[in-house]
């Protein structure tokens, strides 16, 4: 096991923090470390629970630093993998849900109980009401000391380090309400506030809660992406034979024997064979890229055709493939906090309320020579201050809107999602499996040689045979069109296929020497072949295989990748919103350019043969306002460094886990739903916001001058909340170009 002083000479690290709560947390641990001498560069992600760390080694030790951290109730330890990550992630939303439960409990017999003291004007003067309002006190215990602790522990630290959030301000409106209400109960008074303090603890848990279940999707992501990797390699000894080992114990400069069909574990440089590899994994192409001796390839993508030895260049920790999932984790930490304008309103309201409380009781005890009238005043302005509303402001429009969004198979992993893509300007999509179906299927068969006396269930089957067993798109298509094909079953049996770079080969066999592939490929085994031209937008997405028999060109097969048929209308919707669409993809610039002009889209907005780290640069450079969609792990980085990103239904799981927003089912147009979603749901948050920011700064004023009693801003603040609920969860309805939405179906 690592510790901290393994990475102290490297300078640069990337470093696990356990214990983060909330983003001012993370907000404080920064200001902390970026304080230390000889700290270059730092940026703590309460997302990832990490630390991006740039240090000169002479001056900073990483153990001292540690120290620093753990004062402040943190512990700043060496990077974990991402299973442990999740593990510890789910442990914290176990611990949550539990202080919310308890919350949400007792939170109902105190509102009920508080609402007879409300509604019953004379019984606060009676026994009754002060044996009543010591129940609530009794009820409220559970709350202020277990289910509060975390919300006062962070409030405190992050007050201490002069950046006050949330936590700080329902700290201070909570522990204020319980006080008061503790010393009216002295007093022999039933005007008690218990509910207030509940209440703000109750909907800053639940904040809590949801933004911790979104915290889990950095770490699905890597978690997603190494179990595309295998764990173990096939290192070849000294002495020539195979051991299979853990990959992470291969190390640079030894060789690793990779067998047809399987994924490579390390990137490298091949040293004996030939193949063909598919690198979707990389390029989101399933396309096979040829590959010889000298050729680099690397960890994550499949030996298609057979055996061949690599020279690993690249350990674990350094493949590419994990500079991707260190990609998307930054990306996914460098985003704004879900509730980022919350959070802002508080950081001035905190010092705003306690100046006005000060001011306050200053004010009365000088005018009013009445110390208990002073400090009631002062209270009464803290409590009135907390944003019981802004509290549940953002999650509970999360909650109501990705309920209703869900129904129409849309799932929204994050509020920030409904924020981002609601001002979505600039709109990337992956081609293959996103535009496209991503899979070839076979559409046509032309007899070449009519007087060859051929049927089409005899080339399907035929070529089906030739094809078999080999791991590559175009045959699998075939192998899956010969196994519909009706008609008598031909006996294959005595082909003896041939694997070439463009096609297979049978030479002897009872029907002569079979050559199945190209037309290129048939032409340079001396066959006469017409070289069709596909590059018309009627045949975009078409690929040709051709069939030759005794040196006889006697039949073409055409397998078709087809455009969704939602594509065209969905995108003329989002063009019609305003928003820019483009082509983001690995694949060629010809098949990327026809596809453009089916839909209608500008060159300038097509981008072919892309890398994963091209594409999140071509998102990245196009400023505020971007979204991505797309379906591959090679989508993950762009994914991630989008505004939005949003994995269609055939995504794979690591593009699912870098998205925060799941098409579940359908194609394209559920993508225009998607953002006719966040646009209602964004304007309702703002809404929600705007009103608590009024509510808030009325009700202050009000406070101060004494116009408003705690009583009657203990009842306001439920109302209050109540408007925001009610706003929050009230039926959606749009026409989104394909996709009409009424959320009360």
């Amino acid at each position: 096991m690592a510790d901290l002083g393994d990475f102290q000479a490297q300078g640069r690290a990337r470093l696990s923090i356990e214990g983060l709560w909330c983003p001012s947390c993370a907000a404080a641990v920064e200001r902390k470390i970026r304080s230390m001498p000889g700290v270059i560069e730092v940026g703590v992600s309460f997302a990832t629970t990490s630390a991006t760390l740039k240090w000169d080694p002479a001056q900073l030790n990483l153990l001292d630093l540690a120290a620093r951290v753990k004062k402040l109730g943190y512990r700043l330890v060496p990077p974990v993998n991402s299973r442990e990550t999740l593990s510890r992630i789910d442990e914290q939303i176990q611990r949550l849900s539990i202080r919310l439960a308890v919350a949400v409990f007792f939170s109902v017999w105190i509102m009920a109980f508080s609402l007879v003291l409300y509604v019953n004007d004379g019984i606060g003067e009676t026994t009754t009401g002060l044996v009543i309002a010591c129940v609530i006190g009794a009820l409220s215990l559970p709350v202020i000391t277990f289910c509060a602790a975390p919300i006062l522990v962070a409030g405190w630290r992050t007050l201490r380090m002069g950046i006050p959030g949330m936590d700080t301000l329902v700290s201070l409106g909570a522990l204020s309400a319980f006080g008061i209400s503790a010393w009216q109960l002295v007093e022999g008074r039933s005007d008690v506030y218990f509910d207030t303090a509940v209440m703000l603890i109750t909907l800053l848990t639940l904040g809590r809660f949801i933004e911790t279940r979104t915290l889990r999707q950095s770490s699905e992501t890597l978690d997603a992406l190494q179990s595309t990797i295998p764990e173990s390699a096939n290192r070849l000894d000294a002495d020539g034979s195979v051991e299979s080992v853990a990959a992470s114990s291969v190390a640079r400069g030894e060789i690793i024997r990779v067998a047809a069909g399987e994924r490579i574990p390390l990137d490298g440089v091949l040293v004996d064979g030939s193949s063909h590899v598919d690198r979707a994994v990389l390029t989101g192409e399933s396309y096979p890229l040829p590959v010889k001796q000298g050729d680099r390839v690397e960890a994550g993508c499949v030996n298609l055709l057979s055996p061949v030895s690599v020279r690993v260049e690249a350990t674990v920790g350094e493949r590419q493939i994990d500079q991707i999932g260190l990609r998307i984790a930054e990306a996914a930490g460098a985003k704004s906090e879900t509730q980022r304008l919350a959070d802002r309103f508080a950081g001035w309201l905190v010092p705003a309320a306690l100046l006005a409380a000060m001011l306050t009781f200053v004010f009365v005890l000088v005018a009013d020579h009445s110390l208990r009238e002073a400090v009631l005043r002062a209270l009464s302005v803290l409590v009135v201050a907390c944003p019981c509303a802004m509290a549940m402001a953002i999650p509970v429009v999360y909650v109501a809107s990705a309920r209703q969004a869900a129904r129409h198979h849309v799932l929204f992993r994050t509020p920030r999602a409904f924020e981002h893509l609601a001002r979505a300007r600039y709109l990337f999509f992956d081609k293959t499996g996103t535009l496209t179906e991503g899979k070839l299927s076979l559409t046509d068969v032309q007899i070449r040689s009519p007087d060859a006396g051929l049927d089409r269930h005899f080339v399907l089957q035929l070529v089906a045979a030739m094809e078999q067993d080999i791991a590559h798109p175009v045959a699998l298509a075939l192998v899956a069109a010969g196994k519909q094909s009706s008609g008598r079953e031909l006996d294959v049996s005595c082909l003896n296929v041939e694997r070439a770079e463009r096609g297979v080969i049978s030479q002897r066999s009872e029907w002569g020497r079979i050559v199945v592939g190209s037309a290129a490929f048939l032409m340079q085994q001396g066959i006469d072949c017409e070289v069709l031209d596909s590059a018309t937008p009627e045949t975009a997405l078409t690929l040709q295989v051709e069939l030759a028999i005794e040196g006889r060109w006697v039949a073409s097969l055409t397998l078709e990748d087809r455009l969704h048929e939602d594509a065209r209308e969905a995108i003329a919707w989002l063009q019609a919103q305003g928003i820019r669409c483009a082509i983001v993809s690995g694949d060629r610039l010809g098949a990327v350019q026809r596809v453009g002009a089916l839909l209608g889209l500008q060159k300038e907005d097509l981008h072919a043969e892309c890398t994963p780290q091209g594409k999140a640069e071509i998102v990245k450079a196009a400023g505020e306002g971007t979204v991505f969609v797309g379906d591959g792990i090679n989508d993950g980085p762009a994914l991630a460094t989008a505004e939005t990103g949003i994995a269609v239904a055939s995504a794979v799981s690591a593009a699912m886990a870098s998205a925060s927003v799941v098409v579940r089912e359908g194609g394209v147009s559920r993508v225009a739903a998607a953002v006719a979603f966040a646009q209602r749901a964004r304007a309702r948050m703002l809404q929600n916001i705007v009103f608590s920011m009024g509510y808030n700064a009325l009700a202050l004023s009000l406070a101060i001058i004494g116009a408003v009693p705690p009583l009657a801003a203990a009842v306001a603040m439920v109302l209050s909340s109540v408007t925001v609920i009610f706003n929050s969860t009230r039926p959606m309805h749009f026409d989104a170009g394909p996709i009409a939405c009424d959320s009360t179906n």
